[in-house]
């Protein structure tokens, strides 16, 4: 339906690039012209691939013959539609492709900042660099060249070394580490504050969210008929080792009754459950663990030691399959407390004090350097459309302009990339004919080293962009691969994936995929382990000889076949 937005979950294999080049020729069938579909990739490799098949698709179509297969026929048809629609309003888009605007975000962005090179801070071109980590060190260094100033950025450097004992170096990684992630920290929330005292409030509240919605991950994952035997257990360990160790982690559990909520209020028993069940390195315990150190001292049998100790291993051995209780548990460990410290507070606050001076800083840098980052495209794209409330004549122009938005790997989507469909979308009114169209697969996010966040995936299935309602649709059937692997798959990443989502975590569940080829003959998946001997030379050595001879026995048996080697 073209008058609908859309956001669909796609897998790998499930037809994604198709469903896209279907969408794009469904809209070309009824736009006034092609520049009003804007279409967006992530990689000048899908950009290009996107192009090419929908100008296949065209071509396809003006030479008359519908194919036989029932998918190819749907996208002929279509192409059909979209060419009379060209013929009408004289397009000719076989003749000028480049009046199709399929893009990637980088590209976009970059001419924006063209359109308004003052407004969007970018100045004159600058050519953008795919490792940028040079310039972050630069940008460190000249804010750790601070410490000596006597102004308030002089006091925040200070203040901060002091915390890292005089650690310059570990400084300077701190701060290239902002750099990388500041599309995180150039956000609304920061930029309320301008005096950062009044931050220690909703900065407080955001780790107690970030925390409740860990402890309500892992609530779900203890079974309703271990929680009696585990509150059992946990109250006799405390109140053992309160009568040996008052000062024992697990104390706090010697008063409990029945299970904790996930709240934030029972905090310390989640952590003393975690620490009751797992080592420090996050394994669950060794029957050999359990001892009078964890609250089981050993008595004769029969006795109230004994028993109380059987229980709880006998409740571990039931514990031990659930992996991912496991994971989730370990990092129930090192939770902070949500209530900073006054110590703490001071050196947040410097931190707070020196990110608009980091910021001014890199930037300088860049300037000087005639060179830029993907990030920093993307600040100046926004900076170049001005606000929903102040839009600048560019802003206005593209509203006019673009009726129909698609996004590819939404998945990989960073906060600020977010914004700008925000900004894109500011002036769109429901029921006005124009529609989103975002397709990603948030299994598959790949681009966390440049700020992508995998939970503005469920964010935007469950809220939409500013006014967009985006109904939310899921692709299952894998056209790729034969079923033996499809199942594999599902078999195997099933237990990988947390069993629910959780944006604030950027916990994706797994969505399991229905295979529409057969199985071949053979097993689909076949594991050839090579046995360690604890020379990491050798058994690489060894490795290599029986991949060689793998190759050569598939060579021999399929010699028409391309074989595939991923490292």
């Amino acid at each position: 339906d073209p008058r609908r937005s859309f956001i669909v979950q796609a897998p790998a294999g499930s037809g994604k690039t198709e469903l896209l080049i279907r969408r794009f020729l469904r809209l070309l069938g009824g736009v006034q012209h092609p520049e009003q579909i804007l279409a967006i990739t992530f990689t000048r490799k899908a950009a290009g691939e996107m192009k090419a098949r929908i100008l296949e698709a065209l071509q396809n179509a003006q030479e008359g013959t519908p194919p036989g297969p029932d998918h190819e026929r749907d996208t002929w048809a279509l192409a059909q539609k979209a060419l009379d629609r060209d013929r009408h309003r004289g397009w000719r888009l076989l003749e000028n492709p480049a009046r199709l605007k399929v893009q990637t975000i980088d590209s976009f962005c970059a001419g924006l900042t063209r359109h308004l090179p003052i407004l969007s801070r970018m100045g004159g071109p600058l050519s953008l660099l795919e490792n940028p980590r040079p310039l972050f060190w630069q940008a460190a260094s000249r804010i750790l060249a601070r410490a000596e100033a006597d102004d308030p950025i002089g006091e925040a450097v200070r203040t901060i070394l002091r915390h890292l004992d005089n650690d310059k170096s570990s400084f300077l990684t701190r701060i290239v580490q902002l750099l990388e992630k500041r599309d995180q920290w150039l956000i609304p929330f920061f930029e309320q504050f301008r005096v950062p005292e009044e931050a220690r409030g909703p900065l407080e509240q955001t780790f107690a969210r970030l925390i409740e919605s860990i402890l309500q991950e892992a609530d779900p994952l203890i079974p309703d008929e271990l929680r009696s035997p585990l509150v059992s257990s946990a109250a006799w360990a405390g109140t053992q080792l309160k009568e040996t160790q008052s000062d024992h982690d697990l104390v706090c559990l010697k008063d409990l009754e029945r299970f904790p909520e996930p709240r934030i209020a029972h905090l310390a028993l989640w952590k003393g459950i975690a620490r009751l069940l797992l080592t420090q390195t996050g394994d669950y315990r060794k029957p050999r663990g359990i001892n009078k150190k964890l609250g089981f001292p050993t008595g004769p049998a029969d006795s109230p030691p004994q028993t109380r100790k059987q229980e709880f291993l006998e409740l571990l051995e039931t514990l031990t399959p659930k992996e991912e209780l496991r994971r989730i548990l370990h990092k129930i460990q090192s939770l902070p407390e949500p209530r900073l410290s006054d110590e703490e507070w001071i050196v947040l606050k410097a931190t707070l004090c020196l990110l608009p001076e980091v910021e001014q800083v890199l930037r300088a840098v860049f300037t000087e350097q005639v060179q830029t980052d993907f990030t920093e495209i993307a600040l100046a794209a926004l900076n170049a459309l001005g606000t929903e409330d102040e839009p600048t004549d560019l802003l206005l122009y593209l509203d006019h302009q673009i009726q129909h938005i698609l996004v590819d790997e939404y998945q990989d989507t960073s906060y600020k990339q977010r914004d700008l469909l925000k900004r894109l979308t500011s002036g769109w009114q429901p029921g006005d004919g124009r529609t989103l169209f975002l397709v990603g697969d948030p299994m598959q996010s790949i681009y966390r080293f440049r700020d992508a966040e995998v939970g503005l995936f469920l964010k935007t299935q469950r809220e939409g962009i500013h006014e967009v309602s985006l109904t939310p649709l899921s692709l299952t059937t894998n056209f790729r691969s034969q079923s033996k692997i499809v199942d594999w798959v599902n078999t195997c990443f099933q237990d990988l994936f947390p069993r629910q989502g959780n944006e604030d975590l950027g916990a994706i569940s797994y969505s399991a995929s229905r295979a529409f080829r057969p199985p071949n003959s053979g097993d689909g998946v076949v594991l050839h382990p090579v046995p360690h001997n604890g020379n990491l030379a050798e058994t690489g050595l060894q490795e290599a000889r029986e991949i060689i001879c793998l190759i050569r026995t598939l060579q021999e048996v399929h010699p028409d076949s391309s074989i595939a080697l991923l490292v």
